[in-house]
């Protein structure tokens, strides 16, 4: 990793984002780009920050002491060999279900296993594991650990809105096609055109009217791939990464309420086949905030987790209701929890930037974002306490907090930021995150921010910052940083999408109408093959007839071929035109009885036939 340095940028390369999953490498930024100034030394107390936390033993979820487990929660026992835990050598207890019986499963990498007990736990009872086995557990006392189950959340007079209901919204723009009126796309306008390196702008635009879904665009605006979603379902997080070796797409697909996400992750293979769908473990759902695959093939996610808790503190009710933050690392291939971290038992309601308000569960953490680290870490943003946290995934502890309340670092102008989206790590000392700053009553533009970190004088300085004008954007957004130095930003519910070089130059700018907006959007090199044929559709006239020919994934075709006749089996070349956008339209002087359009590639090699259509 390059740290972000004033003065410094990386010899020219392609201007294409490097693989979800795998270590980016980040060019340092020109100095006309960095503002601000690293800060005098802190004046907090202490020893310099910890960079990484480590257990010989093994750790066990829920973590020990927890709080906050669910009902249904299975008990994980990771960097243990599955032989070394066996049944007779675990006993699970809850103080009042009694001693349960279950099965276990080995985790797909034979590097732990967990136990799934056969009954659910009682809300709100104590739960026992105690280990006879000649293993060393992280956190346990005389080979036992302990965690409590949830209680569950009192019924609030106000309810949320259905599941599925779509935010009325002004009707959204959307382009059609003849040869696909079924895929009504939301549009993306570019104001700045560009080649984008040969990459693609990923983007899963929601709201409005007509339905959303994720879509891959190239620098001029034109659709690449759109897949619509049922009205009153949304994706979001839709990027590029890397699974068994291969580049899929991977996006979070559900219903949003309120912001909280109920709903699944999904993973698709370049031909845009879904090959895996990745479902939240221990009874929760996934969230919509982040979706991670790490290089060994497991899948990062987060949970709202709604529950029952004293919310006195905030003045509140002992038996109020709160959503707390959840962070899983779960096996795709057996469902089996990895890692599990729950706010409440880490982040006291104190540090929450908004008052309780009565009628609703109190959201004080809101997590959107988590990156795992090499180092046995794993940070995790908080939109609602204004901080980002690096947890120890041994034991859940936190080791720093940045922002917030309680900041570890001191910070210096220009870095404080509020209810931020997409913190992402880039090695260990630099920081991009997208800083929303919208504090309702008074609002401010929203910023991409990058921002360097010292553990040992535990400050924070400000490197590189940028915002679209005076846009305000009170949620979503993300900062994605490209190999060459470049950085591409999502502005989130500002619509906007921006690529900024050198100097902060704008070189692509582009916004979908006022009544859409997408969570991310990223850039990332991408070859789609789609398995479906091509389609087709034909108009008459009086001088002739005119060919619609569009191929929904394709990033291959170059140039398409009429081919007309008689009848299907009398087909002849009568056109080549190259491609033109998503849909390319053919004029035939002739007025074929039957026609076929033939995908053909850069070194006019034929990709696809469409079906033979009466004309």
């Amino acid at each position: 990793m390059w740290p972000f340095q004033k003065g410094f940028r990386l010899a020219a390369a392609p201007r294409i984002a490097v693989g979800a999953g795998a270590l980016l490498l980040v060019a340092p930024l020109l100095a006309s780009c960095a503002s601000g100034s690293q800060p005098a030394k802190s004046s907090t107390k202490g020893k310099p920050l910890p960079v990484s936390a480590s257990c010989s033993g093994a750790s066990v979820y829920p973590s020990p002491g927890s709080r906050t487990a669910s009902p249904s929660t299975q008990i994980s026992f990771r960097n243990v060999t599955p032989a070394a835990i066996e049944a007779d050598q675990v006993v699970v207890s809850g103080s009042r279900s009694g001693t349960h019986q279950g099965r276990w499963v080995a985790d797909s990498d034979q590097r732990g296993a967990s136990f799934y007990p056969d009954k659910p736990f009682s809300r709100g009872e104590t739960v026992t594991v105690t280990v006879t086995a000649p293993v060393s557990v992280c956190g346990a006392s005389g080979g036992k650990v302990s965690f409590s189950i949830a209680r569950r959340a009192p019924t609030l007079p106000s309810a949320p809105a259905p599941k599925g209901t779509p935010t009325p919204k002004s009707v959204q723009p959307t382009v059609t096609y003849q040869s696909q009126p079924t895929v009504k796309v939301p549009k993306l306008s570019v104001s700045v055109p560009s080649a984008l390196g040969g990459g693609y702008v990923f983007e899963s635009p929601k709201g409005g009217n007509k339905a959303g879904g994720p879509e891959i665009v190239d620098g001029q605006g034109q659709v690449v791939w759109f897949d619509p979603l049922p009205l009153g379902e949304s994706a979001c997080d839709f990027k590029v990464q890397t699974y068994q070796g291969q580049p899929v797409l991977t996006w979070w697909q559900g219903y949003i309420t309120s912001g909280h996400g109920d709903g699944y992750d999904v993973v698709m293979n370049s031909s845009y086949q879904i090959i895996a769908t990745v479902r939240a473990s221990n009874g929760y759902q996934a969230d919509l905030h982040a979706f991670k695959i790490s290089a060994a093939g497991n899948a990062w996610i987060t949970v709202d987790n709604e529950l029952g808790w004293d919310l006195k503190s905030v003045d509140g009710p002992s038996d109020g209701a709160v959503y707390e933050g959840v962070v899983q690392e779960v096996d795709i291939a057996t469902g089996n929890v990895l890692f599990e971290w729950h706010s409440l038992d880490h982040v006291p309601l104190r540090l929450s930037a908004f008052s309780y308000a009565k009628g609703a569960p109190y959201d004080y953490f809101h997590v959107n974002a988590l990156d795992p680290m090499n180092n046995g870490t794993v940070v995790i943003s908080s939109r609602n306490t204004d901080a980002v946290y690096d947890v120890s995934r041994t034991d859940g502890r936190v080791l720093w907090e940045l922002g917030g309340k309680d900041s570890s670092f001191a910070m210096a102008a220009g870095t404080r930021f509020a209810l931020q989206h997409d913190a992402e790590m880039h090695g260990l000392h630099t920081i991009s995150i997208f800083d929303d700053e919208d504090a309702g009553t008074h609002p401010q533009p929203a910023r991409a921010i990058v921002l360097s970190l010292n553990y040992q004088n535990r400050t924070a300085w400000l490197v590189w910052s940028e915002q679209h004008g005076q846009l305000v954007v009170s949620s979503q957004g993300n900062v994605q940083l490209l190999a060459n130095g470049d950085i591409f930003v999502g502005w989130g519910q500002g619509s906007a999408t921006t690529e900024y070089g050198p100097g902060g130059k704008i070189l692509f700018k582009a916004a979908y109408g006022s009544a859409i907006d997408s969570y991310r959007a990223y850039l990332f090199p991408w070859t789609g093959t789609p398995t479906t044929a091509p389609a087709l559709a034909v108009s008459k006239s009086q001088t002739g007839l005119t060919v619609y020919a569009s191929w929904n994934g394709s990033s291959q075709t170059q140039s398409w071929e009429v081919l007309g006749g008689a009848s299907a089996s009398q087909l002849q070349p009568l056109a080549t035109a190259a491609r033109s956008g998503f849909q390319t339209t053919i004029q035939l002087a002739s007025q074929p009885a039957v026609v076929q359009v033939v995908a053909r590639g850069s070194a006019g090699q034929p990709l696809a036939t469409s079906a033979a259509t009466p004309a």
